[in-house]
C-alpha cells in the first residue's frame, strides 16, 4: 500500500446490522404497498438472508453487482412472502426494489449532506422516517381499492382466533340448513386440526357449504362458532350470527384473512 492511498475499512457487525434493518423496513413497506400478508418470522429470515449477502456483496468487483443484487432481492422476496403466482411475485419484487431504491437514495443523501459523519443509528433513523411515506402510501392505496376491512373475533370449542377480513358485498353465500351468511376464512389463521378440516378429525361439527367458483360448483367445510364479535374501529364491539367457511385453497385475500359478507354490517 502506497502512502496517501485511500483504504476502505468495513465493520462487519455494522454492515450486517444496517442491511438487516434496511431489508426489514423495505419488506414491511413492500407488504403494505403490494397487499401481501406479513409473516413475522419469514420477514426476519429474509432480512437475515439479505444481511448475510451484504457481506459477500461488498467484495464483488465493480460492474458485476447488478445481476447478483437482482437475484438476491428475488430470493429475499421468495423467503419473505409465500408463493402465490408469477404475477403476485413480480409485483412484490418490483415494490421491494422500489422501496430499496427510495430508502437507499434517502440514506445516501443524508450521509453526504451530513458530510459523511452520520452514525449507524443516524442512518437507521433516516431509513425509518423515509419508510413512513411508503407505508402510508400503501395504506392509502388499499383504502382506495377496497371499501373497508373489519377485524373479528371468533370463539369455538377448543379455541379462538382473531382475523382481519375484507368486507365483500358480493359474498352472498349462505349455509343451506341454517340460512346463515357465511364468513369465508383462510385456513391459515385456524389452529390444527381445523386448518385441514376433515369430518373424522375436527373439534367442532362440520357442515358442507356449496359455493359457486370460476370453474363451477364447489364445497367448503364450515362450522357454527360459539360467538362471532365484530370489532369496528372507534365503535362498540357487537356480536353477529354466521357460519365460518374454511377456505383451504386461498391463504391470502388482498393481504387479509378472508371475506366478510356485507350483510353482517
Amino acid at each position: 500500500m502506497e502512502q496517501g492511498e485511500e483504504v476502505l475499512i468495513l465493520y462487519a457487525d455494522v454492515l450486517v446490522f444496517l442491511n438487516f434493518a434496511m431489508d426489514f423496513l423495505c419488506l414491511c413497506a413492500a407488504a403494505k404497498v403490494a397487499s401481501r400478508r406479513f409473516v413475522g418470522w419469514r420477514v426476519v429470515l429474509a432480512s437475515l438472508l439479505g444481511a448475510v449477502y451484504s457481506l459477500g456483496a461488498a467484495f464483488l468487483p465493480e460492474g458485476w453487482q447488478i445481476l447478483p443484487h437482482l437475484l438476491a432481492s428475488a430470493l429475499i422476496c421468495l423467503a419473505a412472502f409465500p408463493w402465490q403466482n408469477g404475477k403476485a411475485f413480480c409485483k412484490t419484487w418490483f415494490t421491494f426494489l422500489m422501496s430499496c431504491f427510495c430508502l437507499g437514495g434517502l440514506v445516501s443523501g443524508a450521509y453526504y449532506i451530513g458530510q459523511q459523519k452520520v452514525t449507524a443509528w443516524g442512518v437507521l433513523v433516516t431509513a425509518v422516517l423515509g419508510c413512513l411515506p411508503l407505508v402510508l402510501y400503501g395504506v392509502h392505496c388499499r383504502k382506495k381499492v377496497y371499501e373497508k376491512n373489519m377485524k373479528i373475533e371468533i370463539e369455538f370449542r377448543g379455541g379462538s382466533v382473531k382475523a382481519d377480513l375484507l368486507v365483500d358485498s358480493g359474498n352472498l353465500v349462505t349455509e343451506p340448513f341454517s340460512a346463515l351468511p357465511v364468513v369465508i376464512l383462510s385456513s391459515a389463521v385456524l389452529p390444527e386440526p381445523l386448518n385441514k378440516p376433515s369430518p373424522g378429525n375436527s373439534p367442532v361439527p362440520l357442515r358442507a357449504i356449496p359455493i359457486r367458483t370460476e370453474t363451477g360448483l364447489g364445497l367448503l367445510y364450515g362450522f357454527i362458532p360459539d360467538k362471532i364479535t365484530l370489532c369496528p374501529p372507534f365503535e362498540k364491539k357487537r356480536q353477529v350470527e354466521a357460519v365460518i367457511g374454511i377456505d383451504t385453497d386461498n391463504s391470502d385475500f388482498a393481504g387479509l384473512d378472508g371475506l366478510l359478507p356485507g350483510a353482517l354490517l
